[in-house]
């Protein structure tokens, strides 16, 4: 019989699947989840897991239009040509891609954007001008 304390195998696959099957990126991410307590999905509770695999399916780029620095990196992305087409709206920053790339090991923060403190915003704020200077220097 399992007990509640013990991930399912299917819980630890699917936490595995939402990393990109990158086992680095896991157990960072495990080891902020925990904050520090365990590194391995294996160690991880039954509840615990859960909330994991919930963060991790939200979209993590959710802005706050208010926020000077959100509306920074909404230009950005735009800059940089993370963009999709929108019926409406015509070209628009690609938030899925943001999202992913927040959740990636690329990225120097991995949080979603409304939980970021002002600090952090300008680490991903520089991370994304960098890419734009790569980007320009490339033409």
């Amino acid at each position: 019989m399992k007990t509640l304390t013990q991930t399912s195998a299917k819980q630890r696959r699917l936490i595995h699947q939402l990393c990109h099957y990158d086992a680095d990126l896991k157990q960072e991410l495990v080891y902020q989840f925990t904050k520090g307590r365990t590194t391995t999905s294996l160690e991880l509770k039954q509840d615990e897991a859960q909330a994991l695999i919930s963060s991790l399916q939200i979209n993590w780029a959710t802005f706050n239009k208010n926020n000077q620095q959100h509306r920074y990196i909404l230009s950005l992305l735009r800059q940089i040509g993370w963009t999709k087409q929108h019926s409406r709206h015509g070209q628009v920053a690609d938030l899925e891609r943001l999202s992913n790339f927040l959740k990636s090991a690329k990225s120097p923060v991995k949080k979603p954007l409304q939980s970021m403190s002002v600090q952090e915003l300008n680490t991903i704020i520089n991370c994304l001008e960098s890419m734009l200077g790569k980007k320009m220097g490339a033409k």
